[in-house]
């Protein structure tokens, strides 16, 4: 079929296939449910909401609160909200049948709550839901695609079935499973690895029809390609025709008229969506949900609740008092799963079709979420969805994203106008803002004082370390503040130690039956945690080693007990070095502390114990039983069900190690986060360069094996193969836009077409891959020749480029320098990379305008040293001092003189071409520079390449500054004779400076020969 005839298919009917798949799959879930599930399910109709996931595994945990345990519904949010965004669009594209999506859904969420109530299955079940949510496809990837193709809707349509086939064999299960006998009792010792078992082939099914979408995908995006290659070839040849003979074309081309009218159509439609969501993604792509999902694992049921009982929370949530709630606590109280709960009790209990529950949690571990703008984009993406995307709104969208500098005030416009839509008030939590810097915070505090005042229909909660008082200082902003440390959360910390010493006491992680010795544990704790989640936690971590009752008892007498965080945090290392695990921890703790992104345990596996300048991989190097990393820290680290992401526990774990213990037995357990910065990028540079990714890049280009002309223009249409681009949709990083065709570059490396398989290999065989080639060059601000083994290696990569390395600058692999990453290492401050500039001839004559505008803007004198330390910049150090006295920049110039910048120096490059740092410094009227200038040895009679003296350019200067400049000169020696500066002092009436030439000996009756272009300035 040719293309032509391919887009008729796809425009001609609205497809079934899908439908009747989906049709099928729901008809068999029917027949496993009992009378009153079915009677439930046929009554489903709607469609779910955006905020459904949200709301459900909210309820999930809600219904559970009987149950023992922490949280564990967020777990199901990957596969619920991959089933949800599938049902938005097959609603629309698909099924004829209006409640097709929304039985789909039903289905999905009636197998959990079944689940649920059969509470021994429950946690097996959640368990086998994260596989599927691994296996599911990426919404992003398929949504402006899925429209245009029979084949992909139908392949979509199938992994969605499989997973409602899934869901109904896992109803059916407990019915058949009710024998002692039965592995699938959960009774039965070998329960999790029998019910793994049991669900292995569906997981194969699914894994199977995973893949069969990824081609799909692939397959759809390159047809879509090519119809734009086949309308612009079509518009093309009628534009020729019409130019020879308008008659002839419309007899001749009406078939192509209309194909092409069908093409454009297609394309207006396809373009918009894609426009759409490329606007969405510009406003922000940051996975704000994961924290959400991380606090809400940490807690206990009902531990959290006391905050609900408080009259502050009661008038807030009501509407009867300032719309700002303000929540502080001290370090470790628990203030992320305060506002977990919260979250959750709006979306269950006080949300509707007309309001938002809008939240965003700053992670220590995570700069990019200190970031005010991270956060207030990210805030307002939660507001919109693709079919807001229209007027006003996409108005403000397109602003912003074409807003070229500080957007604050444009997000603080937009989230204003979201939060002022009619209907019921909408909610905006915030956690941990006093983890942002300083300048970071004012901007949000800012931001969020206009979204108040401009009376948006909003309430905000906000929790924080800080009391309002200090954030806020001056700002004129109405609020009420509730303490974490007030006599309702005790209750809120009695439930919390319940809880934790009995689960501990269930997995006989403590081993005590003295019912006794139990209440005294609980007692203990609640009494003396003051508040502090962590400090008990910890605490509750170091009695469950203790060998016996005795040891117990004496853990938790008042006399033992740390008094602080840091006294427990001793104790740890303690018990690390005891067990002999201080090695391994030492090595791990760099990547954990300065890591970019919290590294995952296969990361870690693989590069903890990597040598600088290692030639390959050394499996025998790899980090042994890395899954036993939280009993390593004992119980510092904590690690991510979902992504296995390894984080520290707080921010206060953190900072314990960033600083120097006072106790010398555990000096090697600080981490100097500069040295680790070094360190890592130093690996970084070492794994980019093994010889097996070498080898693999050889071997993918080797033989040119034959290909038919359609084969070669089908590749050609299709992505550029690129590792940066491959690497970062393995990270779950949105893809980028596509290049243009390339037949040529396409024929030279025909190999490809399998590439994609290699590359999924490799990703597979070296997890690290992917961080190290997305901060190869963030890790190497602190890289300098005499520290860095791989100083010449990072540096041949910088200039020549390397196909495994990410630019910061461009969607391919980093290629050269150039002006954007130049103008990126100057915004990011990377004193290394602007060094190989400076000290390189080439790049520092062609990219020193935005090196210099850095550099005195910035006045970064650091940086500047470390640019100057290689004593090779030469003349460039003269055209600086010329560009710095001009600016009147004092302390850059006096770190380019003691650098060996030239007083005396003409300026070389063509913007300061024969300037002198004097005569710059004089024409802008920096006395201050001038004086510094003269005391170290600047010749006043020196003259630009104008022919002009720095003492007429004083004469000429206006104010103070005139007399001032001249009378410095003078007595540095400047001469008053061989100059213009009486003629221009007299023509302009300066009497002060007149009389200053005469007592130093100016000649009065002496006679000037005026340049020309002077003239007019004398009035000559």
């Amino acid at each position: 079929m040719n293309l032509t005839q391919s887009s008729q298919a796809i425009t001609s009917a609205k497809p079934r296939e899908g439908d009747q798949i989906l049709q099928n799959a729901i008809n068999s879930f029917r027949t496993v449910l009992t009378p009153e599930q079915l009677d439930e399910f046929n009554r489903i109709q709607s469609v779910p909401d955006t905020d459904a996931v949200l709301v459900f595994t909210a309820e999930l945990d809600l219904q559970r609160q009987n149950q023992r345990g922490k949280s564990i519904a967020s777990r199901l949010y990957p596969v619920l909200q991959a089933v949800h965004n599938f049902t938005s669009i097959i609603d629309t594209f698909v099924s004829s049948n209006p409640t097709i999506a929304a039985l789909v859904w039903g289905s999905v969420k009636m197998t959990m709550m079944i689940m649920l109530n059969a509470a021994p299955y429950y946690e097996a079940f959640v368990e086998l839901c994260m596989e599927l949510g691994r296996l599911c496809p990426r919404f992003e990837q398929y949504q402006a695609l899925f429209p245009t193709s029979e084949r992909l809707q139908e392949a979509i349509c199938t992994f969605n079935a499989s997973i409602i086939q899934c869901c109904q064999r896992v109803i059916a299960m407990p019915k058949r499973s009710t024998a002692w006998a039965s592995p699938l009792n959960p009774l039965n010792p070998s329960f999790w690895q029998s019910f793994q078992q049991v669900f292995d082939s569906d997981l194969q099914k699914l894994r199977d029809h995973s893949k069969n979408v990824n081609k799909e995908i692939r397959l759809a995006a390159d047809q879509s390609q090519h119809r734009n290659n086949e309308l612009q070839r079509l518009e093309n040849e009628q534009a020729d025709r019409s130019r020879r003979s308008l008659s002839r074309f419309m007899s001749r081309t009406r078939d192509d008229f209309d194909t092409m009218h069908r093409l454009q159509i297609m394309r207006s439609q396809e373009l918009e969506r894609e426009n759409n969501q490329r606007l969405l993604d510009s406003l922000s792509s940051y996975d704000y949900i994961k924290p959400l999902k991380q606090a809400r694992q940490k807690r206990y049921p009902k531990s959290a609740e006391w905050i609900f009982g408080t009259d502050e929370f009661k008038r807030w949530v009501n509407g009867t008092t300032p719309g700002l709630l303000w929540c502080s606590g001290k370090m470790g109280s628990g203030k992320s799963i305060i506002c977990a709960s919260v979250i959750d009790y709006l979306l269950t209990q006080r949300s509707s079709a007309q309001s938002h529950v809008t939240f965003f949690f700053s992670r220590f571990d995570d700069s990019e979420s200190m970031k005010a703008e991270t956060i207030l984009r990210a805030l307002a993406r939660q507001m919109v969805t693709i079919q807001d995307v229209s007027g006003d709104t996409k108005q403000a969208l397109e602003t912003i994203q074409d807003a070229p500098e500080d957007i604050s005030s444009e997000l603080s416009r937009l989230l204003t106008r979201l939060l002022s839509r009619k209907g019921s008030s909408s909610w905006v939590i915030l956690d941990g803002i006093d983890e942002c810097q300083r300048v970071e915070r004012e901007i949000l505090i800012k931001a969020l004082r206009s979204i108040l005042n401009d009376g948006a229909n909003a309430r905000l909660f906000i929790t924080s370390r800080d009391h309002a008082t200090s954030m806020f200082k001056e700002a004129c902003v109405s609020l009420e503040q509730v303490s974490m440390n007030c006599s309702l959360a005790q209750d809120g910390m009695a439930q919390f130690v319940d809880q934790a010493v009995q689960k501990c006491l269930d997995s006989e992680d403590l081993l005590v039956s003295n019912r006794t010795l139990i209440n005294e544990i609980k007692n203990t704790l609640v009494k003396h945690a003051d508040g502090m989640i962590l400090w008990a936690t910890l605490i509750i971590r170091h009695l469950c080693v203790q060998p016996n009752n005795e040891k117990i008892r004496e853990a938790i007498a008042l006399r033992n007990l740390p008094r602080n965080l840091t006294e427990i945090f001793n104790r740890i290392l303690d018990r690390i070095v005891s067990g002999e695990k201080e090695n391994i921890v030492q090595a791990l703790l760099p990547w954990i502390v300065a890591a970019k992104q919290p590294l995952t345990l296969s990361q870690l596996e693989e590069c903890c114990l990597i040598t600088p300048l290692q030639e390959c991989t050394v499996h025998d190097r790899y980090v042994n039983g890395i899954h036993l990393i939280d009993n390593w820290f004992q119980g510092l680290i904590e690690i991510d069900y979902e992504t296995k992401t390894v984080h520290f526990i707080h921010t206060c774990v953190q900072q314990f190690f960033l600083t120097a213990s006072d106790k010398p037995a555990f000096s090697n357990f600080h981490v100097c986060i500069q040295d680790a910065d070094r360190h890592i990028g130093e690996i970084c540079i070492t794994y980019l360069n093994f010889n097996d990714f070498k080898t693999t890049l050889v071997q993918a280009r080797s033989p040119l094996t034959p290909m038919a002309p359609d084969e070669i223009c089908q590749m050609a249409l299709s992505n550029e193969w690129s590792w940066p681009r491959f690497l970062r949709l393995s990270q779950k990083i949105r893809g980028q836009k596509r290049r243009a065709a390339d037949i040529d570059a396409t024929i030279a490396s025909c190999t490809r077409a399998s590439d994609a398989t290699v590359q999924q290999t490799i990703i597979l065989d070296h997890p690290f891959l992917s961080y190290a080639s997305a901060h190869w060059l963030s890790h190497s601000v602190n890289f300098d020749k005499e520290h860095c083994k791989t100083w010449t290696l990072w540096k041949n990569m910088l200039i020549s480029g390397h196909e495994l390395a990410a630019s910061p600058v461009s969607k391919e692999h980093h290629r050269t320098i150039d002006e954007a990453l130049v103008l990126w290492a100057t915004q990011n401050r990377h004193s290394a990379l602007l060094q190989v500039v400076a000290t390189s001839t080439e790049l520092i004559e062609e990219y020193h305008p935005v090196l210099f505008d850095y550099l005195l803007e910035e006045s970064d004198v650091n940086i500047l040293n470390r640019v100057l330390s290689s004593k090779e910049c030469g003349q460039a150090l003269n055209s600086l001092c010329c560009r710095a006295a001009h600016d009147g920049r004092l302390e850059t110039i006096k770190a380019l003189c003691e650098a060996g910048a030239s007083i005396n120096g003409r300026g070389s490059f063509p913007d300061w071409h024969d300037s002198l740092p004097l005569i710059e410094a004089t024409e802008t009227g920096h006395i201050e520079i001038m004086g510094y200038l003269l005391r170290n040895g600047a010749d006043p009679n020196l003259k630009n390449n104008k022919n002009r003296s720095a003492l007429e350019s004083a004469a000429s200067l206006r104010g103070l500054k005139g007399p001032q400049g001249c009378r410095l000169l003078i007595e540095a020696g400047a001469d008053v004779k061989n100059t213009q500066a009486l003629l221009l002092s007299s023509a302009q009436g300066r009497r002060e400076i007149i009389k200053l030439l005469l007592d130093a000996g100016a000649d009065v009756n002496a006679s000037y020969t005026a340049r020309k272009w002077e003239l007019r300035s004398v009035g000559v």
